[in-house]
C-alpha cells in the first residue's frame, strides 16, 4: 500500500470520516514489560515477572503479527517495552519487519547497548533509535531512572552504535518533570555535543501504568522556568527540535486546562495503533479502550470492526482521556492547520522534512 493511499486516508479523517480506508501508517508495539530500570515516571518495572511472562507473545506469534501489519499497509513499526533489548529475538524481529518493507524504530534506555548488542542492532537494520535522556547530569538522570550508572550507559551506548554506523539516526527523548524542567537546554547541549540526530520532548503523562510518582509532577510555580527553557531551546538548538513551536505552546495547557486540548481531533485509531505484549490492540498508548487481541483475530478484522469504529467515534466526540505526547499530539495539531487561514503553517521546511523522514 503506497504513500498516496495513506494521504487519502488522512484526507478522509480531516473530512470527518470514522472508518479509515486503509491500515494505519504507524504502529507502536510494546514487545515486553521486562525492564532493567526503575523509573519514577513509569510503573512497568513493578509488574511481577510471572505475570509478564504469561502475557508476552512468542517470537512466532510476533512474526505472524508483523506479516499481518505488512499486509495491511503499515509503513512504520516502532518497538518498545519495558526495555525492548531484553527480548533476545528482537534483532530478528526488526530484520523480519525490514525485509517486509517497513521502516522500524525503537525506544530504549540504552543500558544494555554494549559493543556486542550495538553490532546486533546495526545488523538488524533498525532505522532509528530513541533513547531516554532525563537530565543533563548523572545525578538527575540516574535518580529519575532509578538505577545508578544509567546516565553513563546512554553515552556508552551511543558511542558503541556510532563506532559501527556513524550515520545512525539516534534521538534523545526527554520527559519533563519537577526534577529536570530546568535542564532541557542542558540536555539539548549534550545532544549536540554527541551529534544526536534530534530531541523529542514531552510532558509527564499520568495515565495507567505510566503513572508517575506524585512528587515528580510539574507544578504551576515552575511554568516560568519551563517557558524560559523552551524559548532558549528554540533560540539556541532549534535544529534539534523536530516538532513545531505550537506543540510546545500547549505544554502549559496540558498542565492547567487539559480539556482545552479536545479542540484537536485525535488521529489515534485512524492512522496509528498500539500493540501490547500480549497482542491486545488499542488506538494509542493511553490504551483506554481495547479493540481486540491479535493472537485471536486478524489485524484487518479488528481494524475495520464495529468496536474499532465505536472507539474512533468516541475519540472524535472527545470521549477519551487527554494526553500530550510526541507519538500523536504534534500530528493532531498539525492537521488542525489544514484550513485556508492556517495552511501556511504546514510549509515549514524542517517540519515537512521530519514528517517525510518518518514515513
Amino acid at each position: 500500500m503506497g504513500f498516496i493511499s495513506h494521504l487519502a486516508n488522512i484526507a478522509r479523517f480531516k473530512l470527518g470520516a470514522i472508518t479509515p480506508s486503509c491500515g494505519p501508517m504507524k504502529v507502536q508495539w510494546e514487545l515486553t514489560y521486562h525492564c532493567n530500570l526503575k523509573c519514577q515516571h513509569c510503573q512497568i518495572w513493578q509488574i511481577p515477572t510471572d505475570e509478564i511472562n504469561k502475557n508476552t507473545l512468542s517470537f512466532d506469534e510476533q512474526k505472524k503479527i508483523v506479516d499481518d501489519l505488512a499486509k495491511n499497509g503499515v509503513r512504520h513499526v516502532s518497538f518498545s517495552g519495558g526495555e525492548m533489548f531484553l527480548q533476545k529475538t528482537v534483532y530478528e524481529l526488526i530484520a523480519y519487519a525490514k525485509n517486509l518493507g517497513m521502516k522500524v524504530g525503537g525506544n530504549s534506555n540504552a543500558f544494555l547497548i554494549n559493543e556486542e548488542i550495538a553490532q546486533k542492532v546495526v545488523d538488524s537494520g533498525l532505522d532509528m533509535l530513541y533513547i531516554s535522556m532525563d537530565g543533563d547530569n548523572v545525578l538527575t538522570h540516574d535518580k529519575i531512572r532509578g538505577v545508578e550508572g544509567a546516565f553513563d550507559r546512554v553515552f556508552e551506548g551511543v558511542k558503541n552504535l556510532r563506532n559501527i554506523k556513524p550515520d545512525m539516526k539516534i534521538f534523545f527523548n526527554t520527559t519533563i518533570n519537577r526534577e529536570n524542567v530546568g535542564q532541557l537546554v542542558g540536555v539539548a547541549r549534550l545532544a549536540k555535543e554527541h551529534k544526536i540526530s534530534g530531541l523529542t520532548i514531552e510532558m509527564t503523562n499520568t495515565f495507567d501504568k505510566y503513572s508517575p510518582n506524585n512528587e515528580l509532577l510539574l507544578t504551576d510555580d515552575q511554568l516560568p522556568l519551563l517557558r524560559d527553557q523552551i524559548k532558549k531551546l528554540f533560540d539556541e538548538y532549534s535544529e534539534l527540535l523536530p516538532h513545531h513551536a505550537g506543540y510546545f505552546d500547549e505544554f502549559e495547557t496540558y498542565l492547567k486546562n487539559p480539556n482545552e486540548l479536545y479542540k484537536y481531533r485525535c488521529l489515534a485509531g485512524f492512522t496509528t495503533a498500539q500493540i501490547h505484549p500480549n497482542g491486545d490492540l488499542y488506538a494509542c498508548p493511553v490504551a483506554f479502550e481495547k479493540i481486540g487481541n491479535l493472537s485471536e483475530t486478524s489485524f484487518k478484522e479488528l481494524w475495520f470492526s464495529d468496536k474499532a469504529d465505536n472507539n474512533r467515534k468516541n475519540i472524535k466526540n472527545g470521549k477519551h482521556p487527554i494526553c500530550w505526547i510526541t507519538c500523536i499530539s504534534p500530528a493532531n495539531q498539525y492537521l488542525s492547520y489544514l484550513s485556508p487561514t492556517k495552511f501556511h503553517k504546514l510549509l515549514a521546511p524542517k517540519t515537512l522534512a521530519h514528517i517525510l523522514k518518518k514515513i
